[in-house]
């Protein structure tokens, strides 16, 4: 320390060495700022800085840096600040903090110096800086510094800064100023959190027993439920209704109710009876004194606000109680006391005290004797004390009642004996009673008799009437009631039509029909035969002669109804297929309508000699509906020779053949008996039927016997019936087809057949649409008959190659497939071969089409469409073993040096190039081959020969072997 003193006192010229050696000594003694010094002397700025930050000597440090290193004042500042802090110096610490920008640590300096002003100074400017959340701790410790303090208002407006307006309301509401605290809450908080932080406020409220504060915070945020609900817990009554009146006036009845309700359940009676008349309920206030047996109290309820009308019925309650106490008597004593007299009297009657209701009337209610003797006759009665009974019935003035229960018991003579004393018009009553008892015993003539003396002759009627007794009630009608006969035969007649009696026979109602006839009531008489319906029997005769009867009445008695009686009976008639009948009808009754009926009835019944002359005669219009009826009849018979022969309709009776499926009937009498155009139209028609069901043989069978139509309308169905049959493994199949086609595209049926060339030069529709398909079923045809004789294999295996060339018209893995088999049969291996691995490579690409690409450079000009151009089959013609033993084959061949996969050539005739042996073009010079009529392979000069017949060219080997067979 010494010689740094010497040094800086006494400026000279001193060695590095010396001066390091010094400063080293400095530092080892820990003065830290005596070697800075000495390094800034020496111009060693880094070094001197480390020194002076070692020593803590930051004025040094900052003279320094701000003379040598200026950007490093800021972090010598804040590491001031740190060490004034960590000794404690906190105070001094502060404006450090702020020179070095560390404004975290200020405020934190600030605050841990209790300089709370501040500290709120720097959290304001901090809080405008491009971080202000991390000041929101801070503000809250100040907020709660001065919350602490009762600085309400620094401490709300720290709150709010700190983001918790929420604590700022919490403490308001603690210090009880409630409208600082919804100030702060409504101006900082959204709804949903202000009304759950003041529910939980009140609910802490509440618990300390602060209901009042409890209820301004409820209310303050609408929950008044809340409130109200926090005074029925409390059962604060008063509070609850003040609330509830002013808040839920809905409810108020209700609330009342509940209060009293509980009043009632504490046993505090009169202040239930105060609640439920405010809720307008007295009748519950009595009821409940009611059944506490406090009569008084009840009565007073009832007649303060229930009027006399409730008083009374309340009286009449508890005298019910008194009666079941202490016995009638005092039951009516108490109706009595309080001047319900009536009411006394007829309790004491139901109760059947009588002798007390008797006191009771004589003495205040005299009025009331005949009705209480009338009740002690209806008891008597019931008692079967019938003579006392009367005796009571008589004093009640009620010889009617004694009357009735004497007919009730069927004691006649106790009943006309009252009836001749008391009431001489009973008199006829108990006769009448009488003679329905005597009916009920089947005693008929004594109850007649007593029915007259009575003068009820009707009645009698009635009974015999009631029980099938029809001339016993004829008998009394003509001597006591003639004006009832008529009557008496309807009664009969509708007698089992209703009422629950005995459904009636048809030889009932003809007798009731026979009886009205009889005594003239001939209209009733009609009505009568018209009521036998279609199930009143199962005999159409019967019914027939029934109905004609009522025609009968009617045109000799009732002819202002006959025409309304003929259509009624005319209709019955058609209902029973009595058509013949109901049509004769109608003619009888002359007019125009009826007319045209009687040909309606005449066609439903097929009278059809009758229907045509009655519409010849009578209504013209309709011959025409009854021929066309007549013919519809015959085709729904399926009789078209009768529609023929009758009608001479050809069209119908065809088109009846063809709905009916006969197609040969309908296509012999097509060919019989209509034009070409019909005919071809039901044959077509019959085709496409047969392609539909797969029958496609049997079609072209029938294209064939009567002729396919050429109309392009119908080249859809003949491209599918020679897909099929082009197909098919049957060797008729070719044969046919070929004829088919042959007519197809050749006009003159009676022509030779287009040769070859000439077909495929046709340019007309038929040809350009169908001559390859001719061609294939030709080749298809010869191949089959050269293979049925077994003439030449290679001749077979030639037409199996050429036809490869119209794969387009049958499946074309089967074209390759018979090329290749056939050559192999004919010992032709290296077409085989070539065939054979064509066929190969289309099975393998209908079962895998994404993976197989087949290479055709091996086919160009052959003539031979490539399988690119075509449609593969969904399924190949050949799979399983078969399939294995061809690729056997294939794979034997590839290892064959002798065997090559190549299609045989020849020169071309013209240029000698070598083309394939089938082509019918050199690709070279275009020189044209016609094909041969048997193999269709190109026919060469020196072997060319010529049909005597069609002139179609032929190779002369060819042709020799065709003859042969």
């Amino acid at each position: 320390a010494k010689a740094a003193s010497v040094v800086q006192r006494h400026n000279g010229n001193y060695s590095p060495e010396l001066l390091q050696k010094i400063v080293g000594g400095l530092q080892m003694s820990g003065m830290y700022d005596r070697a800075g010094e000495l390094y800034s002397r020496m111009g060693l700025v880094a070094p001197a800085m480390d020194a002076y930050r070692k020593g803590h000597a930051y004025r040094q440090a900052i003279e320094l840096a701000k003379q040598a290193q200026p950007a490093l004042i800021v972090t010598l500042e804040e590491e001031w600040g740190d060490w004034l802090v960590s000794q404690k110096q906190v105070d001094a610490a502060i404006n450090h903090y702020i020179e070095a920008g560390a404004s975290t640590k200020a405020i934190d300096a600030a605050m841990s110096a209790r300089q709370w002003h501040k500290a709120e100074q720097l959290l304001d400017q901090a809080s405008l800086g491009s971080e202000p959340h991390y000041v929101l701790p801070f503000y809250e410790k100040l907020a709660s510094h001065y919350a602490a303090s009762r600085q309400f208002d620094q401490a709300e407006r720290a709150f709010v800064k700190s983001s918790m307006p929420q604590r700022a309301v919490v403490m308001y509401v603690e210090h009880g100023q409630y409208e600082k605290a919804h100030r702060v809450a409504k101006a900082h908080m959204p709804q949903h959190e202000r009304t759950e932080l003041y529910i939980s406020l009140a609910n802490g409220l509440e618990k300390d027993a602060k209901l009042s504060e409890a209820e301004q915070l409820y209310l303050i945020v609408n929950e008044f439920d809340l409130a109200i609900n926090m005074y029925k817990k409390r059962e604060e009554y008063e509070q609850m209704l003040r609330l509830v009146s002013k808040y839920r006036k809905e409810l108020l009845d209700d609330t009342y109710k509940h209060i009293a309700e509980q009043f009632e359940m504490k046993g505090n009676l009169k202040k239930a009876e105060h609640y439920y008349v405010e809720a307008k309920m007295w009748t519950s206030a009595m009821s409940m004194y009611r059944q506490l047996e406090k009569w008084e109290d009840a009565k007073r309820v009832a007649k303060m606000h229930g009027g006399k009308q409730a008083f009374d019925k309340l009286v009449l309650a508890q005298a019910h109680a008194t009666f079941k106490e202490h016995g009638a008597e005092a039951g009516a004593q108490l109706l009595a006391k309080h001047g319900l007299i009536d009411i006394a009297i007829d309790y004491a009657v139901e109760h059947s005290n009588f002798q007390h209701a008797f006191e009771l009337a004589n003495q205040s209610a005299k009025h009331k004797l005949p009705d209480i003797h009338l009740k002690k006759a209806l008891a008597l009665e019931d008692d079967e004390q019938f003579k006392l009974a009367e005796d009571e019935f008589i004093k009640a003035n009620k010889p009617k009642e004694a009357i009735d229960m004497y007919i009730h018991q069927r004691d006649w003579v106790s009943a006309m004996r009252i009836a001749e004393n008391y009431d001489r018009e009973g008199v006829k009553e108990v006769l009448v009673h009488n003679a329905k008892d005597l009916v009920d015993q089947n005693n008929l003539q004594g109850a007649e008799n007593l029915f007259i003396q009575a003068g009820k002759p009707e009645l009698a009627v009635q009974a015999y009437s009631s029980k099938r007794m029809v001339n016993e009630a004829i008998r009394v009608c003509k001597k006591h009631c003639p004006q009832m006969l008529g009557d008496i035969v309807d009664s009969y007649g509708d007698g089992g039509q209703g009422g629950g009696g005995l459904v009636q026979s048809l030889e009932e109602i003809l007798d009731a029909a026979k009886i009205y006839e009889e005594t003239g009531n001939y209209s009733r008489a009609i009505d009568t035969y018209l009521s036998v319906t279609e199930t009143s029997s199962s005999d159409p005769d019967r019914l027939e002669e029934v109905w004609e009867n009522a025609v009968r009445l009617a045109m000799k008695h009732a002819q202002e109804r006959y025409n309304d009686i003929v259509a009624v009976v005319a209709k019955r008639l058609k209902s029973i297929n009595r058509f013949e009948a109901a049509a004769e009808l109608y003619e009888e009754s002359g007019s125009i309508e009826a007319a045209r009926e009687a040909v309606n009835c005449y066609i439903a019944g097929e009278v059809w000699e009758k229907a045509r002359l009655l519409a010849q005669q009578q209504c013209p219009d309709m011959v025409r509906v009854v021929e066309e009826r007549y013919k519809s009849d015959l085709v729904n018979k399926g009789d078209g020779d009768e529609l023929i022969r009758k009608t001479g309709d050809v069209d119908s009776a065809l088109d009846m053949y063809a709905r009916q499926g006969d197609w040969d009937k309908c296509l012999s009498l097509a060919e019989k008996h209509s034009g070409e155009k019909m005919l071809q139209h039901y044959l077509v028609q019959y085709c496409k039927i047969l392609a539909n069901k797969g029958e496609i043989l049997k079609a072209c069978q029938q294209l064939v016997r009567f002729g396919p139509p050429t109309e392009q309308s119908n080249f859809q169905l003949y491209k599918v019936i020679s897909g099929e049959l082009l197909s098919s493994e049957d060797a008729s199949a070719s044969q046919l087809l070929r004829e088919m086609l042959l007519r197809i595209v050749n006009k003159n049926a009676s022509a030779a057949p287009p040769t070859p060339k000439a077909l495929m030069d046709d340019r007309s529709p038929p040809a350009a649409e169908f001559h390859k398909s001719l061609l294939a079923a030709h080749l298809q045809m010869v191949r089959c008959r050269i293979k049925e004789s077994k003439k030449s294999q290679e001749l077979v295996a030639r037409i199996s190659v050429a036809l490869s060339r119209y794969c387009t018209e049958f499946p074309v893995d089967r074209a390759f497939y018979d090329a290749g088999l056939e050559c192999k049969h004919a010992n032709m291996i290296n077409m085989s071969f070539f065939f054979l691995s064509r066929f190969l490579d289309i099975s393998d690409a209908v079962k895998d089409p994404d993976k197989v690409a087949i290479d055709n450079s091996d086919f160009l000009h052959t003539g031979i469409p490539s399988p690119c151009d075509l449609d593969l089959p969904k399924e190949p013609h050949i799979s399983g073993p078969q399939a294995e033993e061809i690729r056997d084959w294939v794979r034997g061949w590839n290892q064959d040096q002798s065997v090559q996969q190549k299609i045989d050539v020849r020169p071309c005739d013209k240029c000698q190039t070598d083309i394939c042996v089938t082509s019918l073009s050199c690709p070279q010079c275009g020189a044209k081959y016609e094909p041969c009529i048997v193999t269709f392979y190109p026919v060469l000069k020196e072997s060319r020969v010529e049909c005597t017949n069609c002139k179609a060219a032929a190779n002369r080997g060819d042709w020799n072997t065709w003859l042969q067979l």
